[in-house]
């Protein structure tokens, strides 16, 4: 028999809620899907202690309101024996290779709301991902080095109401927040890149103009709280490089697959302008 993907990953969800029967819950997860104290479980009860190379760009793609189908298809099936269906935690082990070609491993859980949809993600230990938390110090002059390029990505559903380009409350705090960190020496020398994404609902030209008035919102804003519109280049990409493929007509749940895709980056770059 020929399932399609969709299809096939429905099956495995369904059968991983028969085999994994346990429904335990150790961090104390609200309704809303959040703790003051998560709680992580002992690797040695793992089903998986090995755990696994979670591909890092996936990860990336982690965010507030995925249903458990998509974060099973990002990251996979939790490593613990937690149950799939009525579970508000699911814990993993995950392995990084590091610059110096270390393995680090950490813990990482994702706790689930009433709705079933993913609010919450910690590691343990909290800096997991940071590089200098495992490369030793090179036996040499200390040099003073140009701020690290920065990349963030925030769903667009966090900013703005669908088809929309006027920023949500909470939109306008999450760039509030955005402008706060960025500091005269992260700027300094550089220039912030915002660049929208749309899914492909809709015509590809409305798509395009949908994406730029998104990203100059966000300027504007950012000029508001003091950012230099000098250093803020906005390019809106349309449907352009999206994330995931999700095939049929325009429905909720067409529009809710679609979610990946509609997006915002930021990224700081060195001003290659010569001003």
């Amino acid at each position: 028999m020929n399932y399609s993907k969709y299809t096939r990953l429905a099956l495995l969800v369904g059968g991983l809620a028969l085999l994994s029967g346990c429904t335990r819950s150790i961090s104390n997860v609200t309704s809303e899907g959040k703790t003051n104290a998560p709680v992580f479980p002992d690797k040695s009860d793992a089903v998986r202690a090995e755990g696994s190379f979670v591909n890092v760009d996936n990860l990336k793609q982690m965010r507030h309101g995925l249903t458990k189908a998509q974060v099973y298809e990002l990251i996979g099936v939790p490593h613990f024996d937690e149950g799939v269906l009525h579970v508000k935690e699911w814990d993993y082990i995950f392995n990084f290779t590091m610059a110096d070609k270390s393995v680090r491993t950490c813990q990482y859980k994702v706790l689930f709301d009433s709705d079933m949809k993913a609010q919450s993600f910690f590691f343990l230990p909290e800096n997991c991902l940071t590089p200098q938390a495992t490369i030793k110090p090179a036996a040499v002059a200390p040099v003073t080095a140009s701020p690290a390029p920065v990349h963030k990505e925030l769903s667009a559903e966090s900013l703005f109401a669908f088809g929309s380009a006027k920023l949500s409350a909470d939109g306008v705090a999450q760039v509030n927040q955005l402008a706060n960190e960025l500091s005269d020496d992260v700027l300094s020398g550089n220039q912030l890149i915002v660049t929208a994404y749309t899914d492909r609902i809709g015509k590809p030209a409305s798509n395009l103009a949908l994406s730029q008035a998104r990203a100059e919102s966000v300027k504007t804003l950012l000029v508001e709280n003091g950012i230099p519109a000098s250093h803020i280049i906005t390019k809106g990409m349309g449907d352009a490089m999206p994330r995931v493929n999700c095939p049929g007509k325009t429905s909720p749940a067409v529009i809710e697959c679609l979610a990946p895709n509609r997006r915002m980056t930021l990224d700081i770059v060195a001003d290659r302008s010569g001003k």
